[in-house]
This record gives C-alpha cells, structure tokens and sequence, in this order.
C-alpha cells in the first residue's frame, strides 16, 4: 500500500486510502512519515479539520487517509476546492478584495485540475474490506 501510495505521490495524483479502524490509519500514518510522504488523516481524532481535509483531497499530490469514509459534507473536487481556497486565500490575506481573490484562484484552478487529469484523477486505494458495504460503497463512490 505505501508503495502504491508513494508512485501516486511521485507523479503527482492524488490518493485517497480507506482504512477500517482509527489503528490502522496511524499505523499507515506513520509508514508514510517515514518515507517522507506529507498527508493529512481522517478519523475520528481529527473530525474538528474534516472538511478541510476532504476539501484538500484532490489537490494535485494530495494523500489522504480516511477511516470509515462518509459523505462528510464536502465534495472532493480534482485540483482541490475552489471555495476552501477562496476562504484561505482570504484569511491570509484580510485586505485582499474578495472578487480578484476569487478570480485569481479560479484562474488558477483550471490548471490545477486539468495537472490532476494528465497524472489520473483521484486515485482511490482500500486498505481492506470493511465490514459494512455501505463503507466500502462510499468510498468507491469517491472515484
């Protein structure tokens, strides 16, 4: 798994991994932060940042660990969310005109997502079978 985790890495697409148990996810955690591999964990440790992490997921080298991966409210959007973007863009930068903030990121988005295509789109990766298929369906529904 780290090493398919690490290709995607390398050209760029990101990942998405299911795990089936908070465990498991810093296990897989931890190997990644061995190799050097910046990620971001979803589970139920870190539920305060989920839409933040969800709306990061698709930026082009993005990995994400997910346990137990639902809807969380936010779309996981190829080149990473245009809105999420919009507000950090803004909170950085308070003085900044919210309409050439908007546009400037926009600009920018078109070519982030079409970077994301050319390396795969979103690349989905379970860890196991959970054991509700529901679980499993939702995070095939990711792809």
């Amino acid at each position: 798994v780290v090493e398919e985790i690490v290709q995607c890495h390398q050209r760029q697409q990101p990942v998405l991994v299911g795990t089936v148990s908070v465990e498991s996810s810093e296990k897989l955690s931890r190997l990644l932060q061995q190799r050097g591999i910046p990620h971001n964990v979803l589970n139920a440790k870190n539920h305060a940042r989920e839409a933040e992490i969800v709306a990061r997921a698709g930026q082009a080298g993005a990995v994400t660990i997910a346990t137990n991966m639902a809807g969380r409210g936010t779309d996981i959007k190829l080149g990473g969310n245009v809105e999420m973007k919009v507000l950090a863009a803004l909170a950085a930068d308070p003085e900044a005109h919210p309409d050439e903030v908007r546009a400037r990121i926009e600009a920018e988005h078109a070519a982030d997502e079409a970077a994301v295509k050319a390396a795969g789109g979103l690349y989905v990766l379970a860890t196991e079978r959970h054991e509700s298929r529901r679980i499993d369906n939702q995070l095939r529904g990711r792809s």
